[in-house]
């Protein structure tokens, strides 16, 4: 439920009384939407953030089984659960909507606790699996993305970069001689160091949709869509001058690190993602490494 004080519920059905009466019962806790047919349901998932839907089974053009089937074929709309209502007492309707992914099957006349209580108990499973897909998602110690959440993010915004004909920038960042700092402070203070870069970098990141991981051990990546070389630049010198003046404080002890940068921008071609943005990344990653072999505490850009 990001950014949401209520889960939004659809409701897809052709007639109107069954849409108004599951309106009275749902929109005092939950925020619905609703929709006449199939076609008219699809377009309401394009501009809502839809949590869970209420489909007929039996209407005019696409039956609730056609939707159904749309449904789970499409990423974007393959998670959302889906509970059919009808008026039908087969029991292979019911199978046949539970074999095609639905999660429950409520028949008419609705009874309204038991709506509330189905709508409520596959709501409450949607959190808990958001709930653990954050965490699978989440860097332990830093709080910030993991590289599994790197990898599941940069494809689409690759491809919206490819499809818009839009910059997309990279930064890959390691802090210098980390190593040396475990040795020296040990690893506790070396957790924090990690998470003391990690906020630095999050504070110098001035867009919503500018983002940080940790992208393993103490290398760190950025992704900045709509940005081409120059902006990619300015955010990299903007964080390596800020993280080498920031102190940080290992209980009575006070230091410094560095971190040297190395930054790609692309517009992404047409062929596919895998090869070409591995073949973009490992620009970056090099340009990461001459940014080391020139002196660290540098930014590099491929070239």
């Amino acid at each position: 439920m990001k950014g949401k004080t209520k889960h939004c519920i659809l409701i897809i059905d052709d007639t109107p009384m069954q849409l108004v009466e599951l309106g009275r019962i749902l929109s005092s806790q939950y925020e619905v939407k609703m929709a006449k047919s199939g076609e008219e349901g699809f377009k309401v998932l394009k501009e809502h953030n839809i949590d869970l839907i209420l489909l007929d089974l039996a209407m005019p053009g696409m039956s609730g089984f056609e939707v159904l089937a749309c449904l789970k074929e499409s990423e974007e709309t393959a998670h959302i659960p889906v509970i059919f209502i009808t008026g039908s007492a087969l029991a292979e309707d019911e199978a046949k909507a539970l074999s095609l992914g639905a999660v429950d099957y409520i028949h008419k006349p609705f009874v309204d606790i038991v709506v509330n209580l189905r709508v409520g108990i596959h709501l409450r499973l949607v959190e808990q699996m958001e709930f653990i897909e954050n965490i699978s998602l989440t860097d332990g110690l830093t709080g910030i993305g993991n590289r599994r959440s790197f990898d599941q993010t940069i494809k689409a915004e690759w491809n919206h970069a490819k499809r818009a004909k839009e910059h997309f920038s990279i930064l890959l960042l390691d802090i210098d001689k980390f190593k040396m700092f475990n040795d020296t402070y040990g690893h506790l203070n070396g957790d924090i160091c990690l998470k003391a870069v990690a906020n630095i970098i999050g504070d110098n990141l001035e867009r919503g949709n500018d983002t940080v991981f940790r992208w393993g051990g103490e290398e760190f990546a950025v992704l900045l869509p709509c940005t081409h070389i120059r902006g990619a630049m300015m955010v990299a010198e903007r964080i390596r001058e800020n993280i080498a003046a920031a102190p940080i404080r290992l209980g009575d002890k006070t230091t410094s690190v560095t971190i040297s940068i190395g930054v790609g921008s692309i517009i992404p071609p047409d062929e596919g993602f895998e090869e070409a943005f591995a073949e973009f990344n490992a620009q970056v990653d090099r340009a990461l490494y001459r940014a080391k072999a020139n002196g660290r505490n540098r930014v590099e850009q491929i070239g």
